[in-house]
């Protein structure tokens, strides 16, 4: 065994004890009764994308069954602090986008939503993209068949506090889950952490999106797995958004990188 495999396994053992210790997190209590329907907004301003949505919507009742009532009188606009700004346009309904407002490294971005005249506001900083160097496949026994996980691999860099979150599909079908990654054991390393979803097995297509968020997005997107087992479940379960208490949802400027491997 190599002196960096040792070193890579002992940070995936202390990535496993930390996940154990950050999920003890608390988690916030919202009031979703008939009373007080509140805002969804979620969307995201992607690095080098001219297009990006946002999607405002209201909660629902427990006991209803149909999609979130869309919010078609909202005011949407994306600034960034060098004075840069868009307002976006509805292509349907609750849908807003950008027509030519990439993102930037290494900037920060307001999104502001008005409707019926009171404005909701989230910032979010993008951070610098880490390179995802290639994607491996790691096999885990859990029965009779191997059961493939991905890894994906990249060098963090040190001394900054990085945060990830993945896409993962399989066999051109989105794997539903809320899957995250950060360094706190991991700082300035060789990044080999499987991300367990998907269960692959060998001749199957994966294909893996790794984004680069900030830490308020990551929090909300960890508070929101909390409360739904993982699965992403719906959008009002209580995550700490970072458009306060006002609203439910999250703003993300982040950074995407995609890449698509057969599983051998």
């Amino acid at each position: 065994m190599s002196d960096q495999f040792a070193k890579n396994s002992l940070f995936l053992v202390l990535i496993v004890l930390g996940t154990f210790i950050t999920s003890c997190e608390k988690v916030i209590d919202l009031d979703l009764n008939e009373e007080n329907p509140k805002i969804v907004i979620e969307g995201a301003i992607n690095k080098d994308s001219l297009v990006n949505t946002i999607m405002v919507r209201w909660t629902l009742n427990f006991d209803e069954n149909t999609s979130y009532p869309a919010v078609s009188n909202a005011q949407v606009s994306i600034e960034d602090d060098q004075g840069n700004s868009e307002a976006l346009t509805m292509t349907a309904p609750g849908i807003y986008q950008t027509s030519n407002f990439p993102g930037v490294e290494n900037r920060t971005y307001t999104l502001k939503v008005t409707v019926d005249g009171k404005t909701y506001q989230a910032s979010s900083r993008m951070p610098q993209q880490v390179p995802l160097d290639t994607i491996i496949m790691e096999n885990f026994a859990f029965g009779p068949d191997p059961v493939y996980f991905p890894i994906a691999v990249r060098t963090d860099p040190a001394g900054i506090n990085n945060y990830y979150r993945f896409d993962l599909f399989k066999n051109g079908d989105n794997v539903p889950g809320i899957y995250l990654q950060d360094d706190q054991f991991a700082d300035g390393v060789q990044v080999l952490e499987p991300v367990f979803g998907g269960e692959y097995e060998s001749g199957d297509t994966l294909g893996l999106n790794l984004l680069c968020i900030d830490g308020a997005v990551h929090k909300y997107f960890f508070t929101l797995e909390a409360n739904t087992g993982g699965t992403g479940g719906a959008t009002p379960a209580n995550p700490e958004s970072n458009f306060g208490l006002d609203a439910l949802g999250y703003f993300s400027a982040q950074t995407i990188q995609h890449k698509t491997i057969i599983v051998p």
